[in-house]
């Protein structure tokens, strides 16, 4: 039975997040483990009228061909890819990774020197600059355990989040915006942390599913030479198959 759900996230992504339009190319990266909605994203972009270029990946291979990574390997495949960023008017990225600590034994060389010569002129300098994108993650019980879920709770957490009326949240977020934009000085105090700094003169920018699926935030910037105190951030946060925990900042 097709999941109604899932037509209602893709239906978001594509027409609020991309706005794709008749005869635009949109690229859809995911893991095969989101086969579901891509298989969605596929038809409802036939609908439109544009064009679908799907690339699947495996969290295994992707480590296997990362393990052995060079200079010229990453350079060839930005070389080869480049054209279709290029001519693509849209991005979807979908991530479900049945094991996010699948690449820890990566050398961070190894990493880096995919990072510079691949990830940053494709999606960095390309994508981000010359499309509408968006990126997310795919609900599967891997995500489930690290939310301490389970696997069917967090997946109707997931789609209740995730299929929301962005455009009303993005209204409701004005005042806030407002506020940021004239305030001056914020201060932050919890355990281990009290910082203050200035946001005088800065933009904040909504974030209203645009980019991000979930999303809901306000994002600004401190003044650099204003900041003064010491935060602490209490959460663990995993990244490319690293913990990174108990970090504390002070200036």
């Amino acid at each position: 039975m097709k999941d109604e759900r899932i037509a209602k996230l893709a239906s978001n992504l594509l027409n609020y997040s991309c706005k794709l339009q008749k005869g635009q190319t949109v690229i859809i990266e995911a893991s095969i483990e989101a086969k579901d909605l891509v298989k969605e994203l596929v038809r409802q972009t036939y609908e439109i009228g544009g064009y679908p270029f799907v690339r699947l990946s495996d969290g295994e291979i992707s480590r296997e061909v990362m393990k052995g990574m060079t200079e010229t390997q990453a350079k060839k495949a930005c070389e080869y890819t480049m054209p279709l960023f290029e001519g693509a008017s849209a991005y979807i990225g979908i991530s479900s990774p049945a094991n996010k600590f699948e690449s820890s034994d990566v050398p961070d060389g190894k990493k880096q020197i995919y990072s510079k010569f691949y990830g940053k002129p494709i999606h960095m300098d390309t994508r981000v600059c010359k499309t509408n994108w968006v990126i997310l993650n795919y609900p599967n019980p891997a995500l489930a355990q690290l939310a301490q879920m389970p696997s069917s709770a967090y997946e109707d957490f997931f789609f209740d989040v995730c299929t929301l009326d962005y455009s009303k949240m993005d209204q409701a977020m004005q005042n806030l915006k407002k506020l940021m934009e004239k305030t001056d000085k914020v201060r932050l105090v919890a355990q281990d942390t009290d910082l203050t700094f200035s946001i005088k003169g800065q933009p904040a920018v909504i974030c209203s599913g645009s980019c991000n699926i979930p999303d809901g935030e306000i994002y600004t910037s401190p003044i650099k030479t204003s900041i003064n105190g010491k935060i602490c951030f209490n959460i663990p946060s995993l990244h490319k198959g690293i913990i990174h925990d108990n970090i504390t900042l002070e200036f």
